[in-house]
């Protein structure tokens, strides 16, 4: 599959769910690795374990993705989570094309909130960190406040 093949799938959409392989990891609370399947997947050495779960990608300004996944099979994310502090990611490795998996490299989620719903559902609020978006007064150095150039 070409990269605008690839393109097409993601951005162009469809009345389909793609089956997406996601990471999600922490330097103590561990890794886990789900697929949007009904089977496992082995991807590079790792077993992606089959999962139910609905993943909507950020729009260009990096706003409004989110993961849902039930608790109700993947009980091991649940503690996965109550153990995980603000420096988890979530990537999503890539997506189920046939057979294959098609790799991809630009989804890559370091800062949200997780909340656990009525229905058993983790939800993932996916966000910009806003702190990139710091402003920073210049300080200008000029004969006033400089005095003797040191």
């Amino acid at each position: 599959m070409t990269a605008s093949q690839i393109y097409r799938l993601l951005f162009e959409g469809g009345n389909y769910a793609k089956q997406y392989l996601i990471k999600l990891s922490h330097p103590t609370a561990g890794t886990l690795r789900f697929v949007n399947n009904n089977e496992d997947v082995v991807f590079k050495e790792q077993t992606y374990k089959a999962s139910s779960f609905d993943y909507t990608r950020p729009d260009n300004q990096g706003e409004a993705g989110n993961l849902s996944i039930s608790i109700v099979d993947n009980a091991d994310i649940f503690e996965w989570v109550e153990n995980a502090d603000c420096r988890y990611t979530m990537e999503v490795i890539g997506i189920l094309n046939g057979g294959s998996v098609e790799e991809l490299k630009s989804y890559r989620h370091f800062y949200g909130s997780v909340s656990l719903g009525d229905n058993n559902q983790l939800e993932f609020n996916l966000e910009n960190d806003g702190r990139l978006n710091m402003v920073f007064n210049v300080y200008k150095y000029d004969t006033d406040s400089n005095r003797g150039g040191a």
